[in-house]
């Protein structure tokens, strides 16, 4: 179950009026999944649509963020959502709350099943990981490529999204970590030698990855 803060709201309540507060616009559920899935999804979740809808719902109720009906191109209509006043204080609110003891929960799949590997086929452990590193490479492209057209319609020029691309730049420099690591667990599982990059190299340049044989 997830935590709760002094007002009852779960942390999925202040993403979603996080979401809508860093747009800045009304967003409709199906935008505000299409946003967490090129953010939020990379260092917390991408809840589905039908989880945005019950939490802008919750918030609907407590006046912290408008819905309104509008026309839609391909349908009759649809509704958006904005943060309101209110909702911009909660948020606040709980951005200024700093508890000693809120844990970093790490729910990481592919590690469960590489640790549990001795009761599996080790070819098969081997093909897992070699498709998380595709994943990986993937995730990191389309980092990559966010950064670039951010660049070029000049939001790297927008003063309030100094954090999100702070936080996306810490996003990539870890999944750059995280590629490195992964290989090096890949080539341990497939009893391979492995030649980890240095850490003084820094990233490694778009697509320069090492392809397992």
């Amino acid at each position: 179950m997830p935590r709760r803060d002094a007002a009852g709201l779960p942390p999925t309540s202040y993403a979603v009026l996080g979401l809508l507060a860093v747009a800045d616009v009304p967003l409709s559920a199906v935008e505000l999944k299409t946003r967490a899935d090129f953010s939020l999804r990379f260092f917390y979740w991408a809840p589905a649509v039908s989880h945005i809808r019950k939490e802008l719902a919750r918030l609907g109720e407590l006046a912290l963020v408008t819905a309104e009906v509008v026309p839609a191109p391909r349908a009759r209509h649809t509704v958006v959502h904005e943060i309101t006043p209110a909702g911009r204080a909660v948020l606040r609110g709980w951005l200024d709350d700093l508890p000693d003891d809120e844990p970093v929960v790490v729910k990481d799949s592919v590690l469960l099943r590489v640790w549990l590997g001795a009761e599996g086929e080790p070819d098969q452990i081997v093909r897992l990981l070699d498709q998380h590193l595709a994943r990986t490479r993937a995730a990191i492209d389309e980092l990559q490529w966010g950064r670039r057209r951010a660049r070029e319609v000049h939001l790297d020029e927008v003063t309030r999204l100094r954090h999100s691309r702070a936080v996306g730049d810490y996003v990539l420099r870890r999944m750059y970590a995280e590629l490195a690591s992964l290989t090096q667990l890949r080539d341990e599982i497939a009893d391979r030698p492995t030649e980890p990059r240095p850490p003084m190299a820094g990233p490694p340049p778009l697509h320069d990855y090492d392809e397992p044989e």
